[in-house]
């Protein structure tokens, strides 16, 4: 081989390695949101999302991640400490009438200001039997990144069938009103109207949207470690 054809030779295995790389490469929108639960300061946390996918870390936390894999219809808690995977498949679930315990208000802030372009409403569930009672408030931006709420809202209603599961494990002077529409069947209606700007809910854990912006990242980083025991709640599972 003569060193010009050598050359264009590698030049061409290059080329095939970029375009490979490049293909592996997923458009997404990078959230941070600012937590706070009862008891704790506030942290960050960083949701990377597109129409398939969803990956939660938090800022600062090496010790594991989260992942929905919407086309899976399946969660994984990825734990590195115990190299392990807490594997959260869809359950099916029997969601009660709660029409005649919660009021549901939704209506427009006309003095707040827009996010990129979007007018920002507001999104109130109150306890029937105790108007002042809160159960949710959800500040929301109407129509914003659209997919992005659609993916958050297939998350939500994942987790409600596993939390609709754990319901038997909570003493029933607790489940109460906003316990059960908030925390237990929760299925994210407010994603429907647009994407969150700021929440608060009923145990006291808050979230504030601090920036978003649209990435290129790599398709692994929607993959769970391949090494770890997987298990779910009902005993171990099988690997992928």
């Amino acid at each position: 081989m003569t060193k010009i054809n050598h050359i264009a030779f590698l030049f061409i295995l290059f080329f095939v390695f970029c375009n490979a790389n490049a293909e592996k490469r997923l458009d997404a929108y990078e959230l941070i949101y600012e937590e706070q639960e009862t008891g704790t300061d506030t942290y960050q946390v960083k949701f990377t999302v597109n129409d398939s996918f969803l990956r939660i870390d938090q800022a600062g936390d090496t010790s594991g991640y989260v992942i929905y894999d919407d086309n899976k219809q399946v969660i994984y808690s990825v734990s590195h400490q115990d190299e392990s995977v807490l594997v959260i498949p869809k359950y099916e679930y029997k969601k009660p009438d709660l029409s005649k315990t919660v009021n549901i208000e939704y209506y427009i802030l006309p003095d707040a200001p827009k996010i990129a372009g979007q007018s920002t409403y507001n999104f109130r569930v109150t306890s029937s039997d105790n108007s002042k009672d809160k159960c949710m408030d959800i500040l929301l931006a109407e129509g914003l990144l659209a997919d992005v709420a659609a993916t958050f809202s297939s998350y939500q209603k994942l987790l409600t069938g596993q939390q609709s599961r754990l319901l038997n494990a909570t003493p029933v002077e607790y489940q109460n009103n906003c316990f059960l529409s908030d925390q237990v069947y929760n299925e994210g209606d407010y994603y429907q109207k647009g994407l969150p700007i700021q929440e608060w809910h009923s145990n006291g854990k808050t979230r504030l949207l601090l920036s978003y912006k649209k990435v290129k990242v790599g398709a692994e980083i929607f993959q769970p470690e391949e090494s770890y025991q997987k298990y779910s709640l009902d005993g171990l599972t099988k690997r992928d």
